[in-house]
């Protein structure tokens, strides 16, 4: 089996960590070469650019993507970054393994009741555009989503890699919000787990399941979903679909996808 890893050097990348656990799982770890069969893998953070087109080439010869990106929410007990990992696509758009609610308690993270707040704000929350030729958020979404979205619309401009220290923390912004409106933000899975209802706007969203679609046009009060099983079973998914620095260096969500390819089972 042959695997091209593209994720980058650096080390909060963690490249090393991806290449041990490809080839703990049986990989052959390359920088070039083309798909032979489904369970040969093309490893990318992200889906866009030249990723995007490789990938493209890389699913039309029958090899099976896996897109990387920044974990959901919680770090490990070392208080490092989880990461995503997801067939073809991220943030939802692509095919995970599911399993049991462990993954999701051993986070130790305990959903709140919903929220009231009559008075509240819908928290707008930007987004950078980065992503898929299908996920990638539209330029300036969140000025359009501000004025699709329930009024009062308060907007929290996307923080970048180098946020205002002085600035809101998305905790603050929060705090008084009613309802949480994202393209396809992370900033929406800590919502739910405040009890704020979430609305998104993307193709797909990781909690998806749990959330409400953004009306098209400002035409009344937006529905919201309330639903304590659904925001349950959305957030025991979502943590089947991020892993921790050392999982991924073991080897084992590379074994579940691998195993997956070879019976078919992955579909988007």
């Amino acid at each position: 089996m042959t695997a091209i890893c593209l994720i980058r050097d650096q080390p909060h990348y963690r490249r090393d960590a991806f290449v041990t656990g490809l080839q703990r799982a049986g990989y052959a770890v390359t920088d070039r070469g083309g798909a032979r069969k489904s369970d040969d893998l093309l490893v990318i953070w992200n889906r866009y650019g030249a990723n995007e087109q490789m990938a493209d080439a890389w699913e039309a010869h029958g090899g099976t993507v896996l897109v990387a990106e920044n974990g959901y929410i919680g770090g490990d007990d070392q208080g490092r970054q989880r990461y995503a990992l997801a067939a073809h696509g991220h943030n939802g758009s692509g095919w995970w393994p599911r399993g049991g609610p462990e993954r999701f308690a051993a986070l130790g993270l305990t959903p709140a009741p919903w929220v009231s707040r009559p008075d509240g704000h819908a928290l707008v929350c930007g987004q950078r555009g980065i992503g898929s030729r299908s996920m990638a958020s539209p330029p300036n979404w969140h000025v359009g989503a501000a004025k699709r979205s329930p009024q009062p619309a308060r907007v929290r401009v996307h923080p970048g890699n180098k946020p205002d220290p002085k600035a809101p923390t998305l905790e603050q912004d929060l705090t008084n919000a009613k309802l949480c409106v994202v393209w396809s933000s992370t900033s929406g899975v800590k919502a739910l787990l405040r009890g704020i209802p979430v609305v998104y706007d993307a193709p797909h969203w990781i909690c998806e399941h749990a959330a409400t679609r953004l009306k098209p046009g400002r035409d009344g009060e937006q529905s919201v979903l309330r639903n304590d099983g659904a925001r349950q079973q959305a957030l025991e998914d979502m943590a089947w679909a991020q892993w921790t620095v050392d999982e991924l260096a073991s080897g084992e969500p590379f074994v579940l996808f691998r195993d997956a390819a070879r019976a078919g089972r992955i579909q988007w």
